[in-house]
């Protein structure tokens, strides 16, 4: 019996493509770094509203 392919919600093809690692800093803050997946860019942010303000940057960047 054949299985049913997996239907996954993944990004369009050539579409960019971000990984974003967050954990708590030693005060209980968000930190983490942001990694572009095509080139390997490491973004490091200190604070939830810098992650926030970067993603919508590159969001209205693109659709420019």
């Amino acid at each position: 019996m054949a299985q049913d392919p997996i239907h996954r919600n993944l990004p369009p093809p050539k579409s960019p493509v971000y990984l974003v690692l967050l954990w708590r800093d030693e005060a209980g803050r968000w930190e983490g770094r942001i990694k572009d997946a095509k080139t390997g860019t490491e973004h490091p942010f200190s604070a939830i509203e810098e992650l926030l303000s970067w993603l919508e940057k590159h969001t209205q960047r693109r659709l420019a």
